[in-house]
């Protein structure tokens, strides 16, 4: 199997989509996020999946040991380091104000579920670490489920999880919008709606089609163009009919703001998300060649992906900076996207020396991934925030 630097080149997009939301000039830039889960759940059901496989379901203290020493020396330093440098700035300057409040929540990978509750104090510059706990939790439940899940019933499981992320959406709804001590309690549409988005639990099905993807069959479906196409036309279609119906719903965000907070599109919209970012890996693994693909084949975005873990973590500091710093310069046209195209740089610069500097230390302390009988396999580098590699399954 050999790394997919095509992965690489849409893991940098969605990086930065995400930036240019959190600079407010891309609402619907956060989609970039769904992205990141599915290509997750795709990667780390690969390795799951045919590490199994090749040792027989045996080995399973071996596998589970080294799995966690490999995502830890790659998640962590960098995470911990981040999370360092927030402290230091809190112990000498005071800022962000509420960071020793709220630290507990961040370094035990759990400031998506301090999110819901009334008292959260936000922070751009530690805010957006709620997706990097989502998915640690992901890590901590999903690899053991795919390793003890009967194998025979596997598909026809992950099929029916599929529906059941819904109810769970609906059900994390409910209890947002009825607990007098979190944020949707009388709270407005957008508050109500933050429970199926930040939690764990409401995210089941975009590592469902990511692990979905690992079968031969299913991934050669999905990789059919007009199946790709077919998909965003359906992201893009309802997402305009929204905004053609309800009033705060700008064209701006085509329809898909964050939270989802109406017309239950926080029931169905995620999963047409994790749908299309599925159908969009299927096609990169399959049909790297194809026109609508054309942009994953740049050498630039490819080398962002490579380092677009550092790019998340660090971009809201560099947006914090801009946004004390802008209004000293007079007005002119273009300058929010100059701004931005600023932001841009210098967090990927940022992000580079981390990489170089920093994380290979880290990375270069891994040994292979040990395996029974002769399969070989390698397992993906990081998570979905920076390397990928292309998983071919050949058991369908």
């Amino acid at each position: 199997m050999k790394h997919n630097y095509q992965l690489d080149a849409m893991r940098a997009i969605a990086a930065l989509a995400i930036i240019a939301y959190h600079y407010t000039l891309f609402p619907c830039g956060w989609i970039g996020v769904q992205f990141f889960f599915v290509l997750s759940g795709f990667l780390i059901s690969g390795i799951v999946i045919k590490y199994r496989a090749a040792s027989a379901g045996k080995q399973t203290g071996a596998f589970f040991k080294d799995f966690y020493k490999r995502r830890a020396l790659r998640l962590f330093p960098l995470y911990f380091g981040y999370i360092g440098i927030l402290a230091l700035f809190n112990f000498f300057a005071g800022k962000p104000e509420a960071f020793d409040v709220e630290w507990p929540w961040l370094i035990t990978y759990a400031v998506n579920f301090r999110w819901l509750f009334q008292g959260y104090t936000f922070h751009m510059v530690y805010g957006h670490l709620w997706s990097l706990a989502l998915e640690w939790q992901f890590y901590m439940v999903w690899p053991f489920f795919l390793w003890f899940v009967p194998q025979k019933r596997i598909t026809t499981i992950l099929l029916w999880l599929l529906p059941l992320s819904m109810v769970i959406r609906a059900l994390g709804y409910t209890i947002n919008e009825h607990l007098p001590y979190l944020v949707g309690f009388n709270g407005d549409a957008t508050a109500k709606a933050l429970a199926p988005y930040v939690l764990p639990f409401s995210h089941i099905d975009a590592f469902v089609f990511g692990a979905l993807l690992c079968k031969v069959k299913v991934r050669r479906f999905l990789s059919k163009p007009q199946v790709i196409y077919t998909c965003m036309a359906l992201v893009v279609i309802t997402g305009l009919m929204l905004v053609a119906v309800i009033p705060s719903y700008t064209l701006a965000s085509m329809g898909w703001p964050s939270n989802l907070p109406l017309a239950y599109q926080w029931v169905w919209g995620y999963s047409l998300l994790n749908l299309t970012s599925a159908a969009i890996i299927a096609g990169i693994v399959e049909k790297g060649n194809a026109r609508i693909l054309a942009l994953s084949r740049s050498s630039v975005l490819q080398y962002l992906g490579k380092i677009s873990y550092g790019i998340y973590v660090y971009h809201p500091i560099v947006i914090f900076a801009m946004l004390n710093f802008r209004d000293k310069v007079p007005a002119f046209t273009g300058k929010p996207v100059f701004e931005l195209l600023i932001v841009i740089g210098i967090t990927v610069a940022i992000a580079h020396l981390s990489y170089e500097k920093f994380e290979k230390r880290f990375l270069t302390k891994r040994k292979p991934q040990p395996l029974a009988q002769n399969r070989p396999l390698q397992v993906s580098e990081a998570p979905a925030e920076s390397l990928a590699l292309q998983l071919q399954e050949s058991n369908n």
